[in-house]
């Protein structure tokens, strides 16, 4: 049955993968890689070290007070980094998709693509806070564009100059549409309204719970930008809140808490070690394979992965519309949640209530959060095998095409 369903996958996977379009953006992807990494080590350097709310800041109590220009002119330095990322990303996307349908010059719609998506993303400080590049909003975007632009080069004539009116009438227009949809568009406003969302008490019932189960891996692989409830803090919804006031004020001998399962000590605590689908899981995986360049991609990956960052991951593998990764994801994601959701439920082991220090990496909260540390520990360690075992026979299949490589 498992090697149907794998088989299954892997046959969807390489009809879609092979697409030149998808190819493209595979391409594109990995090429943006290095400056990915250092905009990741960055950020991650930020979030231990220099921050106000600084993880090593919040551990030492003598820790030194890191002045705020030096904050200011790293975090400037983070937002550019971010920017160069999507912007490396889309150049290699519009050359290789045009390269790939015969153009060979593709210096107009390049420097058309950059324009737009700069506007669209980045224009009045829209542009999102953390590594979660709406690769789906970008890549749509600049296939539109490079659809539109091969479409009007087949029906010029040959002689046409690449830099004539013509063409450049097509780059006003494809720029004027990115600023339309920028000003249609507001990324802040729909990051607000899911976190009010997942501030409903729907998400403390089962139903909700194996809803955002599945959701969030969905959305992540399809490149859509998670707000940060589902890819790191869950402390500010008001169920966690209660539970922990309950706590404080009577204990757990009195009475139940008013919310144990929640998105903070069921998803928060149990499915992101590592990022969103227990990618830490994945990360160690890779170390062991027997390709130079996936194991390079997992010693570059370990350290963010430590601390839930899977962008690499996501980039280098890639993840991207892949469902050989989607589909160990969702089972990853389900098959942790009901484990952790029946663990609770049935009393074996107190949900996580309490605060942890800023940037603490999630797969210490079963630990440090819980009143019960040493058997949610055991769960945690349960869930993380579980996660290696169903990412494992996924993972083999991704890199049997470079098994023989030098």
């Amino acid at each position: 049955m498992l090697n149907r369903l794998i088989n299954t996958v892997q046959n969807l996977d390489e009809a879609l993968y092979h697409r030149p379009f998808l190819q493209a953006i595979s391409i594109a992807m990995q090429q943006s890689v290095p400056i990915l990494a250092i905009d990741i080590y960055c950020r991650l350097f930020f979030k231990l070290a220099i921050s106000p709310d600084a993880l090593l800041a919040n551990i030492f109590y003598d820790y030194p007070i890191i002045p705020d220009s030096v904050s200011d002119q790293l975090m400037f330095i983070i937002q550019n980094l971010d920017v160069a990322v999507t912007m490396i990303f889309v150049i290699g996307l519009t050359y290789h998709y045009l390269t790939q349908k015969g153009i060979e010059n593709t210096t107009l719609p390049i420097i058309t693509n950059f324009i737009a998506i700069y506007i669209l993303l980045f224009a009045k400080n829209q542009s999102t806070t953390n590594t979660a590049i709406h690769y789906l909003l970008v890549t749509l975007f600049t296939l539109l564009s490079c659809f539109t632009y091969y479409w009007y080069y087949r029906r010029l004539k040959t002689t046409t100059s690449p830099f004539s009116l013509k063409y450049l009438l097509w780059a006003t227009t494809m720029i004027f549409a990115s600023l339309l949809l920028h000003i249609g568009l507001h990324l802040s406003s729909i990051t607000t309204i899911i976190s009010n969302l997942l501030s409903k008490n729907f998400f403390t019932t089962f139903s909700g719970l194996l809803l955002i189960s599945i959701l969030s891996p969905l959305l992540f692989i399809v490149g859509f930008s998670l707000p940060s409830e589902l890819s790191s803090n869950q402390t500010s919804f008001n169920a966690m809140i209660s539970n922990l006031d309950k706590f404080l004020t009577h204990g757990l001998a009195t009475s139940p808490l008013p919310f144990p399962e929640n998105l903070y000590s069921i998803y928060g605590a149990f499915t992101l070690f590592g990022g969103v689908g227990n990618t830490l899981a994945l990360n160690i995986l890779l170390l062991f394979t027997i390709s130079k360049k996936y194991k390079r991609l997992s010693i570059l990956s370990w350290f963010p992965s430590l601390f839930d960052n899977n962008y690499l991951l996501y980039a280098g593998l890639p993840m991207f519309l892949r469902p050989l990764m989607l589909v160990p994801m969702l089972l990853v994601n389900i098959t942790s949640m009901l484990i952790s959701y029946v663990a609770i439920a049935g009393h074996i082991v107190q949900p996580a209530i309490f605060i942890t220090p800023n940037n603490l990496p999630n797969m210490l909260l079963p630990t440090l959060a819980s009143a019960t540390p040493i058997r949610s520990t055991i769960l945690a360690i349960l869930i993380f095998s579980v996660s290696l075992l169903i990412y494992r026979p996924f993972l083999k299949r991704l890199t049997t095409e470079v098994t023989h490589e030098k």
